[in-house]
């Protein structure tokens, strides 16, 4: 009987070699618009050999600085490493660090036309600060001003929004609780989307979590899905009956809820059905920009003609890659097949 089960189950999990590649080939065709929190994660890497005599800390001697995109930029990276245009939309400061973003997005190839900055000159371009020794991070420093859009911002962005919407297939919304994703704007840029019949995807806020109506697709975690309910959801039957509930409640498409080493649970709305997708990392070096990971690949496959559960497979297998590795990291197509092959989901 157990063996049978598992026939079941890996029948289950096989995707189509060849519709699969026809996604891949479609990739490159679709056009995401990326609304959220944009991040500069800057990070400073050393060593330490002693502890501060100021102090009992240790002292980082510096020997490298990288800078990437996190927030909603992590969200481009994702989605041009396999390829996908993007459109940005995000709020930044008036400070050198707005063009170390805009110069990153153009590296990524994000087009100049495509970046839609929005710039508030009493907020500062948010940024973290994390200092790593021996590969492990020491501390981090944020500087940040977590203040809403004002109501003129807010038209300012609709505006542009109603302009580019129709080349786009469909929307990501990357809600870090920053500011630039309001209670004013979340509502406007779902009707928005809906009157134009485009797909939208929520990485959602608590904050914001019962203001996403009739989306396309929520990804919490099972913390967030459960402080949005105001109860723990551990179990599989207490994720499956708050995924319910929140997409009921949300009038959403589908809900998936991630849920680390236990992978994630997708629930589809219209048809009541539920698909466990079980994890595939098997060493995990930092689980750091894995949400991102799941919504971009997702969003990607499932706009390229993958149904949602195939979609979420490969979503899987791209979460679970990343989490390999050190860092908000990205997967590439050559990457993600490989995943795909050695998970045993392409047939």
């Amino acid at each position: 009987m157990f063996w049978i089960v598992s026939i079941q189950i890996r029948r289950n999990l096989l995707l189509s070699r060849e519709k699969y590649k026809q996604a891949v080939d479609r990739l490159p065709f679709i056009k995401v618009a990326i609304i959220g929190d944009i991040i500069l994660d800057e990070y400073l890497k050393g060593e330490v050999n002693r502890i501060s005599p100021e102090a009992p800390v240790p002292v980082v001697h510096v020997r490298k600085t990288d800078v990437t995109l996190g927030g909603s930029g992590n969200v481009v990276s994702n989605l041009r490493a396999i390829g996908v245009p993007c459109i940005v939309f995000a709020r930044v400061g008036k400070d050198s660090n707005a063009k170390v973003i805009r110069d990153l997005l153009l590296a990524k190839g994000v087009q100049e036309e495509d970046i839609y900055f929005f710039t508030s000159p009493n907020i500062p371009t948010i940024i973290k600060t994390r200092i790593i020794a021996a590969h492990q991070q020491v501390c981090r420093v944020d500087r940040e001003e977590n203040k809403p859009l004002s109501p003129g911002e807010e038209k300012l962005v609709l505006e542009s929004l109603k302009e580019v919407l129709p080349s786009c297939s469909g929307i990501v919304l990357s809600d870090y609780d920053k500011g630039f994703l309001t209670k004013g704007l979340i509502p406007e840029i779902l009707s928005l989307s809906k009157e134009q019949k485009k797909f939208v995807a929520v990485d959602p806020q608590v904050n914001h979590f019962f203001l996403y109506k009739e989306a396309g697709i929520l990804t919490p975690n099972h913390h967030e899905a459960g402080r949005a309910l105001e109860r723990k959801l551990e179990e599989t039957e207490d994720v499956e009956l708050g995924a319910i509930e929140l997409a009921n409640k949300l009038e959403a498409k589908y809900m998936m809820v991630t849920r680390g080493e236990k992978g994630m649970s997708l629930y589809e709305r219209e048809t009541k059905t539920f698909h466990h997708i079980p994890t595939v990392a098997r060493e995990v070096y930092d689980v750091t920009g894995a949400g991102d990971t799941v919504i971009s690949i997702f969003t990607a496959f499932y706009l390229a003609g993958l149904n949602a559960l195939e979609a979420s497979k490969v979503a899987n297998a791209a979460a679970g890659k990343v989490i390999e590795k050190l860092g908000a990291a990205t997967v590439s197509l050559e990457e993600l097949e490989k995943q795909l092959v050695k998970m045993g989901v392409l047939s």
